[in-house]
This record gives structure tokens, sequence and C-alpha cells, in this order.
């Protein structure tokens, strides 16, 4: 019988590359997409998908800027990069410093008056300082985080 076989018969796969892009994610921003889309990839995708890959393959993805979009998503972008750089012990990527990475009106995302406020008190740094405001509720370990965040 030739070829490696697993204990049911079938033969041995390896593991699936995961390919992981943060220019992707500029490509979502740019994309004909409603925001509850956006906000999901960048929000809830974008964490998850960067969790699982090793440290080595995580620092290499934080080196490449991705693209500009020219919209208030690159904001949101660069923090929720800055912020899960930080959680999983690596440098802040320099170009997160870039002007077009910050707003200068402050962006509450929900619309909610409990939730838009719940999300300028338990604010992580990175989203202050890009002044854009998640709800907190969605930096939790659902969205890929290494560890939880409670408010």
């Amino acid at each position: 019988m030739g070829g490696s076989a697993t204990i049911s018969g079938l033969p041995a796969q390896e593991p699936i590359p995961v390919f992981f892009s943060l220019a992707s994610y500029s490509r979502t921003i740019a994309a004909d997409l409603d925001d509850m889309d956006r906000y999901g990839a960048l929000m809830h995708q974008l964490p998850r998908q960067f969790h699982g890959l090793s440290a080595a393959e995580q620092a290499e993805a934080l080196l490449d800027p991705p693209p500009l979009t020219g919209t208030r998503w690159d904001a949101l972008l660069a923090a929720v990069v800055e912020h899960i750089a930080r959680l999983h012990g690596h440098q802040v990527p320099q170009w997160v410093n870039e002007p077009a990475r910050f707003l200068e009106v402050p962006w509450v995302i929900s619309t909610n008056r409990v939730v838009a406020a719940d999300s300028v008190l338990y604010a992580p740094g990175a989203f202050i300082r890009h002044s854009v405001f998640p709800d907190p509720a969605d930096l939790d370990v659902r969205g890929g985080e290494r560890h939880a965040w409670l408010p």
C-alpha cells in the first residue's frame, strides 16, 4: 500500500495554507458593500484571521501598508491593526501613523446611544488615537483577540 494513510484509511493531507493580506481589506473597503459588511470584515474577520497566523506570519503581514481608500474606513483599519499588533506582542507598524489614517472628526460607529456611549468610554487606545469608536462588544475574544477584553 503506497503513500501515508490516517487511521480512518484516508490519505493524510497537508494543512491548507492561510493567505492573509491587509491589502485585501482595503479592497473590501473600496468594494460595493454595505457598511455592515465592511464593519464585519474589519472588526471580526481581520482579527480572527490574524489570530490564526503564526507569530512570524503575523509580523510579516503587518509590514506592508494597505492602500488608502480615501474614506474614514482607513482610520478604522489602522486602529484595528494597531490594536491587534499590540495584543499579539508585535511592534506597531509605522504606516498606521500616516496622517491619512486618522480622523479629524471622531467617528462613533454605532447609532444606538447606549452603545455609542460605551464605545467612547471603553475604547482601547488605538481607537482613541485614530478617533474611531467601534462597539466595545466587538473587541472580545469573538473578534479573534488573544485575551478577552472586558469593559
